[in-house]
């Protein structure tokens, strides 16, 4: 798109960037505010085995030290990624860049393989680590480039990587467990950087384009590029980030799925598992149960109908969502109640567009195994919330992509969790089902004309998104 004045922006980011040692530097002047973020309650703290913090090119990373003085006194061990004192002419030639990401993989297994605390193997014995400009560029491009790099919680600050890096290859090889990338309205840095280098990006002053929850943006309002590396916002924003207890819970989409018999396995899990322990008692479930044939040609349709829920210690689903695009003469026959859900045909379902269009969708089922819910928080618990967030931000990205609006969402409500999910989410019935199963429906239209506060959160946030697209 900028073809015609590449070059000049270029060397215009290539002077700004030489006449100034501020990429990576830290200012102890600079000060600003956060929001978005929330403690942690003692009773939840957690200490990781290590943490592991990278710093920027034309400096020595003096806030590492900060860093490592604000988590002394705790459990969790600081081993810092000293790299040197990378200059301007480095930071420009991607064979050293890429040099410093091979230097920090051998750095990192080392590291790991001194510290008895760490198990790559255990979803609670990770690394965690914190980066901070040049430092975001390294451990992001460590991630894609190697596969047994694992991490559980990642911090960046001032982040260079490009808007849309690659996080679905991160997470679906299950590398990362949850990302915070605080990005500084104020911070032009990141914009230079991508302006100098191709594979670089301003995603430390925009955030990054992700749809999946465990990538959380945090605006910061009034910060330059290095005015997070300070005590005070370590200690408030940065620690109970990383002492939060790990969820060994991670979302998968469908879409990021592409070997046919991994889906499969899948698939037969929630069917014969999870439908089993929550629909199988149901006196009319033989009378529409999926069978495999069926789902594994939903799939070929349009993958992405799923999102799993995946227990990253056994790698199995602890629970999904079966969510369609269908054409709008397969939605009033599934709203009349004429349809079951093992008649549903494939050729009905859409595939999400990658144009501006209104689709209508049918929640078909969310169902998570009792061995992952909270006693005493009954429906809305914390799986049901990461589920049906991942869910929501799925469909934030195809409308912020591709401008593709959801109209409508239909659903079934068999059980009397079903109902209650079905009433928090501002439901109407608007018929019955052939065994009088109440069909509930959600029209946004209608209700964006309703009080935002009296909306769920997560609705809240569609609507604001859809309401932001001309």
């Amino acid at each position: 798109m900028f073809q015609s004045k590449g070059a000049d922006r270029k060397v215009r980011a290539f002077l700004i960037l030489l006449l100034s040692s501020k990429l990576g530097s830290y200012n102890p002047q600079m000060t600003g505010t956060v929001s978005g973020t929330k403690s942690t309650s003692s009773s939840d703290t957690y200490f990781p085995p290590l943490l592991i913090s990278l710093h920027g090119i034309r400096t020595h990373g003096e806030w590492q030290k900060t860093f490592a003085s604000v988590v002394s006194g705790t459990p969790s061990k600081v081993e810092s990624f000293d790299y040197g004192f990378f200059g301007v002419g480095k930071f420009l030639l991607k064979g050293c860049r890429l040099k410093a990401v091979e230097n920090f993989y051998k750095w990192y297994h080392q590291m790991i393989g001194m510290d008895r605390g760490v198990n790559l193997d255990s979803h609670d014995k990770l690394p965690s680590a914190v980066a901070h400009s040049f430092g975001t560029w390294i451990i992001g491009n460590a991630l894609l480039k190697f596969e047994d790099i694992r991490l559980d919680k990642l911090i960046l600050t001032g982040s260079i990587l490009p808007r849309d890096f690659k996080w679905s290859t991160v997470f679906g090889r299950g590398q990362v467990a949850s990302v915070m990338n605080e990005y500084g309205k104020q911070d032009y840095w990141p914009r230079v950087a991508g302006m100098v280098n191709d594979d670089m990006g301003d995603s430390g002053s925009r955030g990054f384009d992700w749809f999946n929850s465990a990538v959380k943006n945090v605006s910061c309002e009034y910060f330059d590029h290095s005015d997070a590396l300070l005590r005070p916002h370590i200690k408030e924003h940065w620690i109970p980030f990383l002492c939060a207890r790990p969820s060994p819970l991670a979302l998968l989409h469908g879409h990021d799925i592409d070997d046919s018999d991994v889906f499969g396995r899948l698939l037969d899990h929630s069917g014969e598992v999870i439908d089993g322990e929550v629909y199988g008692n149901l006196p009319n479930y033989a009378n529409v149960e999926i069978s495999r044939g069926l789902s594994m040609s939903w799939i070929r349709a349009n993958p992405d109908i799923y999102t799993f829920l995946i227990d990253r210690d056994t790698g199995t689903p602890a629970g999904y969502i079966n969510a369609m695009p269908v054409e709008d003469d397969l939605y009033q026959s599934i709203r009349s109640g004429q349809v079951r859900d093992n008649q549903v045909p494939p050729d009905s379902l859409l595939p999400y567009p990658e144009s501006s269009q209104t689709i209508k969708i049918y929640v078909m089922s969310i169902a998570i195994s009792a061995r992952y819910r909270k006693l005493g928080e009954g429906p809305l618990d914390q799986a049901f919330a990461q589920l049906f967030t991942g869910f929501l931000e799925k469909l934030i990205h195809y409308s912020t992509q591709y401008q593709v609006k959801v109209s409508h969402f239909l659903a079934t409500a068999w059980t009397h969790e079903g109902k209650r999910l079905c009433k928090w989410m501002q439901m109407q019935e608007v018929g019955k089902d052939e065994f009088g199963d109440p069909v509930m429906e959600l029209d946004l239209q209608a209700l964006r004309r309703r009080e935002k506060r009296q909306l769920p959160p997560p609705l809240r946030r569609l609507l604001d998104v859809y309401q932001s697209i001309k």
